[in-house]
């Protein structure tokens, strides 16, 4: 998608040194990025990038964002284009957001104080590689982008999502397809009343990434937690 050499960047985070410390490092570590802007609120984030003239191709999001949290800013940049990959990044826990950025369809969440690494992951998303970090999608981005159409769309018609399962306008075929063959490797075992960790080690994967695909599966099957989603995995079943 790009040659390597030169690609917008931009920034949301609330805090202003933050910003203005992360651009100085930026600029300095990685020559192949323009940093194109930086702003404070989800929502001027959100518009940016859904804008042709002011469009990055990849976007640093502060997940714990005042108003418009960092989760909901992937989650309605994703919807609406692939044009922008995603680094949600953090200064506290980066298991307690993993799941639900990866799910919005960020690309990876990283620590913010790793500037190194993100600057990394940076150019490998420009370039269309995944990047090696801990928390990382298993998805591209054009993947991550389709079943949140279909959320949008469900949602637009009058389907209930979140508090009573898939409702009426999700069809089962459509629930399903929505899920990757992982994910429903993994509620598949849930449904069986396996614990994270026994399905980490069956699948030989962490079991923090175990839960992550609970999240994603659960987000595309309209549920609220683990329980409600093998609840509608079970119902699909049938």
């Amino acid at each position: 998608m790009y040659d390597g050499k030169r690609f917008d960047l931009a920034m949301v985070d609330n805090d202003p040194l933050t910003l203005g410390m992360m651009t100085l490092l930026i600029r300095r570590d990685l020559p192949e990025a323009k940093v194109i802007w930086t702003c404070r609120r989800g929502r001027d984030a959100v518009a940016r990038c859904l804008s042709a003239g002011s469009r990055p191709d990849v976007l640093l999001v502060d997940m714990s964002l005042e108003g418009m949290d960092g989760v909901e800013v992937c989650r309605r940049i994703r919807e609406k284009t692939t044009d922008v990959a995603l680094i949600g990044i953090t200064s506290f826990s980066l298991e307690h957001y993993a799941a639900d950025a990866l799910a919005a369809g960020a690309q990876c969440v990283m620590d913010k104080a790793r500037v190194k690494e993100i600057c990394d992951a940076a150019v490998a998303l420009a370039n269309g590689r995944m990047p090696q970090t801990r928390y990382v999608s298993d998805q591209t981005v054009a993947r991550s982008h389709a079943p949140l159409v279909a959320h949008e769309g469900t949602v637009a018609d009058g389907g209930s999502v979140a508090g009573s399962g898939l409702g009426s306008g999700v069809s089962a075929s459509v629930a399903v397809a929505a899920l990757t063959e992982r994910e429903r490797e993994v509620m598949r075992l849930c449904a069986q009343g396996r614990s994270s960790r026994e399905i980490g080690e069956l699948l030989h994967v962490g079991e923090s990434s175990v839960k992550t695909y609970v999240m994603r599966a659960a987000r595309k099957l309209g549920a609220r937690n683990r329980t409600q989603a093998v609840a509608e995995w079970l119902m699909l079943q049938d």
